[in-house]
C-alpha cells in the first residue's frame, strides 16, 4: 500500500487488490485524513473498507472548493461501492442546473433531478455544497426567482440575482453565467478561465470597458476562491463592504446630501381598508439592515383607510422617542407619504433629509422637486434604496398578519 501520500489538500481513491476503486473522500491534508481511517478501531463497514485497501490515489488540487468538486465528480464517474455504504442510507446531495431560456441553479436530492439538464453530484457534504454554491454565485449571478415578474426579487438587491425577475438581462448574458458555473462544477477551471480572458480582450477591443471590467473582476475573483481555505471568504467579505460604500456613494450624489447617511431609517404602512392597520421602521447602518433597531407601530389615531394620515402618525410618535436621529429617512409611497413626512418634521424644526419611493415604477419623490427621479435599474443608488423600502414593507405586512390572525381567534 502507497503510504507516501502528499501532506496537500486534495482528493484520495482506496483501491481493492484488482485496483478497483472502493472508496473517495477529499481532505486538507490527504495523509493525515488517510492516517485517521487507518487509526480507527473495531468492525463495521469503516473496517471492512481498510481491510480491502491495498493501494491508495491521491489527487492534489489547489484548493478546498476544487477538492469538493473533484470528490463528487469522481465519486459519480466510479461509483464506488463504500460510499454510499458509509453514508448508512442517507441521501447525498446534488447540484443541478434547470433547462429554459433562464436556468435556474439549485440543490436537490437524487428524487428530484428529473428535471435537471445536467446535474452534479453526488456530494457527501452538503454544508460544503451549499457554502461552494453561496460563494459561486457571488462571481457569476445566476437567478432561483420566476423570469419577468415585475418585481426585484430579495437576491438582486443583494447581487446574487442579475434581474431577471425585472427582465434586465438578456437570455444570451444570463447563460454565459450558466456556461461558466457549468465549467466550474466539471472541474475545468483551465478552459472557465480561457473564456473570462478572451472575453476581456474582446469586450477591450469593442470599447466595452465596463463590460471588460466585469470579465476582469470575475477572473480576479476565481483565483480568490480556487486559493486555499477561507481567502475565498474574507475576499467577499471585503467586497460586500466595497458594494455597501459604491451604494451610499451613488446615494449620496443622488439624493444631493452632504454626507454618507450611516442611519436609514425607513417607514411602511400596511392595512386592508383601515383593519389592524401598522407601520413599520425599519434601520439600516452603513448599508446594512441594522434589525436590533427595529420598530413597529399600531396605528391608533387613524381610523379610515388614509396611509398618508397613517404615515405621518408613525413618524410623530417615532419622534416622540430619543432614539438615535436618521441621517435620511425614506418613505413608502409617493407624493403624498412624502409631504406627510415633511410635515412632521417641520413642526418640530427637524432638518432630515427625507425621499419617497413608489413601487409601481419606482420613482423617487424629493422635496422642492417637481417630477420624480427614475433611476437605472442597475443603479446603486436604485438597489440600496429598493432593498430598504423591501424590508420595511416585509417588516409592516408580517406584523399585519400577527395583528390579524390574533383578531379571528378573538
Amino acid at each position: 500500500m502507497n503510504a507516501d501520500l502528499p501532506q496537500k489538500c486534495g482528493v484520495y481513491i482506496f483501491k481493492d487488490v484488482k485496483g478497483r476503486p472502493l472508496y473517495v473522500g477529499k481532505a486538507l491534508n490527504i495523509d493525515k485524513r488517510v492516517r485517521s481511517h487507518f487509526a480507527l478501531k473495531g468492525g463495521g463497514k469503516e473496517a471492512t473498507l481498510i481491510r480491502k485497501t491495498v493501494d491508495i490515489e491521491a489527487i492534489v488540487v489547489d484548493s478546498e472548493i476544487e477538492a469538493l468538486i473533484l470528490e463528487a465528480n469522481l465519486i459519480k464517474k466510479l461509483r464506488p461501492p463504500f460510499n454510499s455504504q458509509l453514508k448508512d442510507g442517507k441521501d447525498y446531495l446534488y447540484i443541478k442546473i434547470t433547462s429554459g431560456a433562464y436556468p435556474r441553479v439549485l440543490t436537490a436530492r437524487k428524487r428530484d433531478l428529473g428535471d435537471a439538464k445536467i446535474y452534479f453530484g453526488p456530494f457527501p457534504s452538503a454544508g460544503k455544497v451549499r457554502e461552494t454554491l453561496k460563494i459561486l454565485r457571488k462571481v457569476f449571478p445566476y437567478s432561483t426567482c420566476k423570469p419577468n415578474s415585475g418585481r426585484a426579487c430579495l437576491d438582486y438587491h443583494l447581487g446574487l440575482c442579475p434581474g431577471v425577475c425585472l427582465g434586465i438581462v438578456s437570455e444570451k448574458n444570463y447563460k454565459k453565467n450558466i456556461r461558466a458555473i457549468t465549467l466550474f462544477l466539471k472541474g475545468d477551471k483551465s478552459k472557465l478561465i480561457k473564456d473570462l480572458e478572451k472575453e476581456v480582450a474582446q469586450q477591450s477591443r469593442k470599447l466595452n470597458f465596463e463590460e471588460a471590467a466585469i470579465s476582469q473582476r470575475r477572473l480576479e475573483a476565481l483565483s480568490y476562491i480556487t486559493r486555499p481555505t477561507r481567502l475565498a471568504e474574507e475576499y467577499f467579505e471585503e467586497d460586500l463592504a466595497a458594494l455597501r460604500a459604491k451604494e451610499l456613494s451613488d446615494l449620496v450624489v443622488i439624493l444631493g446630501l452632504g454626507k454618507k447617511p450611516n442611519r436609514i431609517e425607513c417607514y411602511d404602512v400596511s392595512d386592508i381598508g383601515g383593519k389592524e392597520a401598522v407601520g413599520s421602521m425599519v434601520v439600516f447602518s452603513a448599508g446594512e439592515a441594522d434589525r436590533a433597531e427595529y420598530r413597529r407601530f399600531k396605528i391608533k389615531k387613524v381610523a379610515s383607510a388614509n396611509d398618508t394620515a397613517m404615515m405621518a402618525e408613525i413618524i410623530d410618535r417615532r419622534l416622540n422617542h430619543e432614539w438615535k436621529l436618521p441621517d435620511l429617512i425614506i418613505v413608502d409611497g409617493g407624493k403624498g407619504q412624502l409631504n406627510a413626512a415633511l410635515d412632521v418634521l417641520a413642526q418640530r424644526n427637524l432638518n432630515i433629509p427625507t425621499a419617497a419611493l413608489a413601487k409601481r415604477l419606482e420613482e423617487i419623490y424629493l422635496p422642492n422637486r417637481k417630477e420624480p427621479l427614475e433611476l437605472p435599474r442597475q443603479s446603486d443608488a436604485l438597489k440600496l434604496v429598493q432593498r430598504i423600502r423591501d424590508e420595511a414593507h416585509r417588516f409592516a405586512i408580517a406584523y399585519h398578519r400577527k395583528l390579524r390572525k390574533k383578531a379571528a381567534f378573538d
